[in-house]
């Protein structure tokens, strides 16, 4: 391993941000692409690229501060997802650790802004863009970030091999999403440089939840790029659904509080049918659309694409969050029970009283005779 004291020094190479957010729900492909005035291809799949052109970034590090091109874009998703994509040009001789340390503690500025205030406008100037033809006018204000840093030149020249081995630490730290001094473990280590889905031996592309370090891989890693931002834009999307479920089985729960305090007889309170009717409209979504963007084989027919997507969702986490938001849904259904169960015990007892009610009525028309 390095001395803590070295780093890797970038002579070509680009660091991009990428940033999930929600535009208001899934819009046909045609109509975004009317709306954004691109013209884009029929595959639920692939997002629609928007240029915000070439901008001018601020890198700043220990020793100065270093201006650099910026190019930014807005991949936009017919599920409902955008990804706002920052590619910073590294200025020649930029050492790795000082990348990391802009991304987390020193800054980052595009164009006269911070990254996180860039990105916020940028997102709500696709989101008023979109208003007119979006499901919904509100929004899921959080937003996911992941980084990405391509190194093309740098010095030491060194293979793929000993980049892991001489800079295990340092391209740990960085895909960790981190930048304490803590002497990392060697099993922590060993697990982040372990998820390489690189084809050619000579390539490095490695993943990990918070953030990718490539090396090479040239010729495909605009198709690589594609299929993270892909498994990126499901994760965040099942952020939302298990949001927006959060919301309907409280709804729920109170309904049925409600249903169970009042005296007066109701089948299923309106409340709790109307969160249950949405969130039906949510699991209607999901098998509709996502269930297919979550099978490889439907998404690509390159078997290397295939495995190399599922590895992606695996590392992202992707289905986790899916078996989160289909448990929630089940949680609702459970609820419906539970209301049914107690109109059912109001009716039976309510149905007692009138049957009690007529006999002694009965008896008492029968005393005068």
């Amino acid at each position: 391993m390095a001395q803590p004291n070295e780093s890797l020094k970038i002579l070509k190479g680009k660091l991009i941000i990428l940033a999930s957010f929600d535009f208001g729900g899934e819009v046909e492909k045609q109509t975004l692409s009317s709306v954004l005035k691109i013209q884009a291809g029929p595959e639920y799949s692939k997002p629609i690229e928007v240029s915000f052109g070439t901008l001018t970034g601020l890198i700043v590090s220990e020793d100065k501060n270093k201006i650099c091109n910026v190019h930014a874009y807005a991949d936009m998703f017919a599920m409902g997802v955008g990804i706002i994509r920052i590619e910073f040009e590294i200025p020649e001789g930029m050492l790795v650790q000082d990348v990391i340390l802009a991304s987390h503690v020193q800054g980052i500025f595009v164009d006269g802004l911070d990254l996180n205030s860039f990105m916020n406008r940028k997102m709500n100037e696709i989101r008023e863009l979109l208003k007119p033809v979006s499901k919904s006018k509100s929004y899921y204000n959080p937003t996911k970030k992941f980084s990405m840093l391509r190194l093309e030149k740098y010095s030491p020249d060194i293979d793929q091999v000993k980049l892991k081995t001489e800079y295990g630490a340092e391209i740990t730290r960085f895909l960790s999403g981190e930048s304490t001094p803590r002497t990392l473990h060697v099993k922590e280590i060993t697990d982040k440089l372990s998820h390489d889905i690189s084809y050619y031996d000579e390539d490095l592309f490695l993943v990990s939840y918070e953030a990718a370090f490539v090396k090479g891989c040239d010729d495909y890693f605009t198709d690589m790029r594609h299929y993270l931002e892909l498994s990126l834009a499901l994760s965040f999307l099942y952020h939302i659904y298990d949001w927006k479920i959060d919301f309907e089985i409280s709804q729920a729960f109170k309904a049925i509080k409600t249903a169970q305090k009042s005296t007066i007889f109701t089948q299923a309170p309106r409340r709790l049918e109307r969160s249950l009717l949405k969130v039906s409209e949510f699991k209607l979504e999901i098998l509709d659309n996502l269930e297919d963007l979550m099978n490889p084989l439907k998404v690509t027919s390159d078997w290397y694409y295939q495995s190399t997507y599922e590895h992606m969702l695996k590392l992202l986490k992707v289905k986790e969050y899916e078996n989160i938001v289909t448990h929630k849904i089940d949680a609702l259904d459970d609820l419906y029970s539970t209301s049914q169960e107690i109109s059912y015990s109001k009716m039976a007892l309510i149905t007692e009283i009138i049957i009690i009610l007529l006999i002694a009525f009965e008896v008492i028309a029968f005393l005068p005779r």
